[in-house]
């Protein structure tokens, strides 16, 4: 096993590396690996591992090497490409929205790069959905790979290195985007067909996309709902095609190879068992691919693969020794394969069930068995659950005792069973999809009661320290020692529930400035409360960027609660947004400048008030026509910030003809999507006189933006832009206004986020 962790060692300082070495040293140290391996000092310990983590610091650098070198970035706001390729996945819709990853090439005259990119797409409106395998004309206009920058949540860009997508872009509206060929079948087109036969066949769209995701890997249909539920339960392994179901799949395949061996004339030919064991890795293999061929997947299938060549050569491979050589066969398929979450949940948990299984002293009865096998990779996922998804299913053990004998043994084989009758015999697939479509209307219910539970999920942003307690402490109760010396290690993981609080000293504030795209979205917190101002959501977002961004942001402050959320306009993606709040949140009030829906929520216009939590002052002001703007002034030891919100510069001048200089005058001021395009008057940046400008939101690239910035500019602030800088965070109170950190700056500088 220690050539898989020196290998997996190796690959890691490779995507770590803070600068890329030169070519001719990362050769040099292939040749002295190499040569280690060739020579009798292989059959030494210290000398292997060292040769194989070098070796494995060369693949990932390698990788890294090729993907910068194709890499496409964005110089200007408005650099177009005309571009041809194919489609390569099946493509995802979000509202108006299609999205697609392309293999790509520039069809440009004067280029003289003819290399295929992996291209990410996104096409608004398109007058024709594009198909997976199709080749196409498009004309893009280039974005940043990485999308939204923030301290928390999803990274876009270690997504985009993952996905191995060199550029990123709109398609838009033009003469020149054409259809030039129609697919050839392939693996994905096979895919897309099972998924448009189970949209026409199942008239519930959720339960649709249920079926699709086990089908064939495809998860983009899957609602936010749904998401919350699996999330909250645990049972998110059961969603997206995991080793379970390739393993059942396997089984199936060889009980019915078996079958089919008896009944035909292969007996003549060829042995019963490796027979059987060929024909059972195949279609485990098919049903892989079909799958996506996910990391998971190809954990599974090369560990099915390993025992089948073991048995077919009548050797005996230990279970350890399987585990290592699939790790090292994903590595040597994927370098990039350590930055999905899947592959450290999937090795995690078969590398916990071994070690339960090959250690346990006295068999109990198979439910025990599962109960505790089911436990012990909780316990042991536990760290790495909270470092990846921000939160632990505490009902997780209970309902997987339930779901997974459901699921493996009767949801599954009925969805796998529509899938194949989709391909090779269309009038059976619609009696079995509908049948799969009914067991999950049965069963939802009870998994939705399970997940409303208050403390169904325990959600936390622990401190990098705690992880260093918790994984030896996970470790810990695997082992077979006595239930009281195994129990002390939990004392080991208990240090997260003393930890000290993130929000700040009384009369002191910390401002979150989130980089929401388009949108905005404030976090405020004092001593003890939270002020959420605006949702971050943008034109036809639907309240995306609250689960996206906002959610996170919470969570890393430790906090369940938003004791008041600001909404400076209505809107329906506001309204989306504060919804999905208050049901993944308690909030305590909503203000909404121009009116209020109809609703149960605590919700009331937005009129001038003031208030002080822990030691510091709020404001808030209404501008416009009864009250059409809402914005917030905050104070602390003689500090002061101000949020525009929408205001543009009609309400600008009505503000400063009502209210006296000193309500006006600040250090800090952030400025809204509107209010940095069509406000920031000459009059407004005059009074503010504020020393730090944040922009947030709106239009990148926009000339009139670019003009405000500019003018706040000229009269002596620093600016900052959530457009490049990412998320900020600053702090003012007693110490005056800090900048405490800018989420482009914060991370690590890894080799791959750099581009020469």
């Amino acid at each position: 096993m220690t050539g898989g962790f020196a290998l997996l060692a190796g690959v890691l300082a490779g995507l770590a590396a803070a600068a890329m070495p030169a070519a001719g040293w990362r050769w040099v140290a292939l040749a002295a690996a190499l040569l280690v391996l060739l020579s009798p000092l292989r059959h030494r310990a210290w000398p292997r591992g060292l040769a194989v983590f070098v070796a494995g610091l060369w693949l990932a650098l390698s990788a890294i090497h090729h993907w910068q070198s194709l890499r496409v970035v964005n110089t200007t706001p408005d650099t177009r490409l005309l571009l041809e390729g194919t489609v390569m996945s099946v493509p995802a819709r979000d509202g108006a929205e299609l999205y697609f990853d392309a293999d790509v090439r520039m069809v440009d005259p004067a280029s003289t790069d003819p290399r295929l990119r992996r291209a990410r797409l996104a096409w608004r409106n398109a007058p024709v959905a594009p198909r997976v395998g199709e080749r196409w004309r498009w004309l893009l206009r280039l974005a940043p790979v990485y999308g939204r920058r923030n301290f928390t949540g999803i990274d876009n860009e270690r997504a985009a290195l993952r996905d191995r997508v060199q550029l990123a872009g709109r398609v838009l509206p033009a003469a020149l985007n054409s259809r030039l060929t129609l697919a050839n079948s392939s693996i994905d087109t096979l895919r897309a067909r099972v998924a448009a036969r189970i949209a026409e066949q199942v008239a519930d769209p959720d339960a649709a996309a249920l079926l699709t995701a086990l089908a064939v890997g495809l998860t983009s249909g899957m609602s936010a709902d749904q998401w919350r539920v699996f999330n909250a339960t645990g049972t998110t392994h059961l969603v997206a095609i995991s080793g379970l179901h390739v393993t059942l799949f396997a089984m199936l395949a060889l009980i019915a190879a078996r079958t089919l061996w008896r009944c035909t004339p292969f007996p003549r030919f060829v042995d019963r068992e490796p027979f059987a064991l060929l024909l059972a890795l195949a279609a485990a293999g098919a049903y892989s691919l079909l799958a996506g061929f996910s990391v998971p997947t190809q954990r599974t299938w090369l560990m099915l693969a390993v025992f089948a060549l073991a048995r077919l050569s009548a050797r005996r491979v230990g279970a350890g020794r399987i585990w290592s050589l699939s790790l090292i066969a994903v590595l040597l398929l994927d370098a990039f394969a350590p930055l999905a979450a899947g592959f450290w949940l999937s090795f995690i948990a078969v590398g916990v069930i071994l070690v339960i299984e090959t250690t346990a002293l006295i068999p109990g009865s198979r439910l025990q068995r599962a109960v505790r096998l089911q436990a012990a990779v909780m316990l042991a996922l536990a760290p790495l659950t909270l470092a990846v998804f921000g939160g632990v299913s505490l009902v997780g053990l209970a309902v997987n005792v339930v779901a997974i004998p459901i699921v493996s043994f009767v949801f599954v084989p009925l969805v796998l069973a529509g899938a194949l009758a989709a391909l090779v015999a269309p009038l059976f697939c619609a009696a079995l999809f509908s049948l799969a479509a009914v067991l999950y209307q049965w069963l939802w219910p009870a998994l939705v009661w399970a997940a409303d539970f208050e403390l169904a999920q325990w959600r936390a942003d622990p401190p990098g320290w705690w992880f260093i307690l918790a994984i030896p402490a996970a470790w810990l109760l695997l082992l077979r020692w006595p239930w009281p010396l195994r129990a002390t290690a939990a004392g080991l993981a208990l240090g997260l529930l003393c930890a000290p609080s993130r929000m700040p000293a009384h009369s002191t504030v910390h401002v979150s400035v989130l980089d929401a795209g388009r949108g905005v979205a404030v976090l405020i917190a004092t001593h003890s409360r939270v002020l959420l101002f605006d949702t971050g959501d943008g034109w036809n977002t639907h309240g995306a960027r609250m689960a996206q961004v906002v959610i996170p942001a919470l969570d890393a402050l430790g906090r369940r609660r938003v004791d008041l959320l600001v909404l400076p306009g209505l809107s329906n993606d506001r309204a989306e947004g504060a919804a999905w709040l208050a049901v993944e949140r308690d909030v305590g009030r909503i203000l909404v400048g121009g009116g209020w829906p109809a609703t149960s929520l605590p919700v009331s216009r937005c009129e001038d008030a003031q208030f002080v939590w822990d030691g510091v002052g709020f404001e808030i002001l209404s501008a416009g026509d009864s009250g059409r703007h809402c914005m917030l002034r905050v104070t602390a030891n003689g500090r002061a910030l101000l949020l525009g919100g929408d205001l543009d510069r009609a309400s600008e001048l009505a503000l400063l003809a009502r209210l006296p200089a000193s309500a006006l005058s600040c250090d800090v001021v952030i400025l809204g999507r509107q209010a940095s395009a069509q406000g920031s008057s000459p009059e407004w940046i005059e009074k503010c006189a504020a020393g730090l400008v944040i922009a947030a939101g709106g239009i990148a690239g926009s000339d009139a933006r670019a003009d405000a910035l500019e003018r706040w500019r000229r009269a002596g602030a620093q600016v900052l832009d959530t457009q490049r800088d990412g998320a900020i965070e600053i702090s003012f109170g007693t110490e005056g206004v800090t900048t405490l950190a800018t989420a482009a700056a914060a991370r690590y500088p890894f080799a791959w986020r750099r581009v020469d």
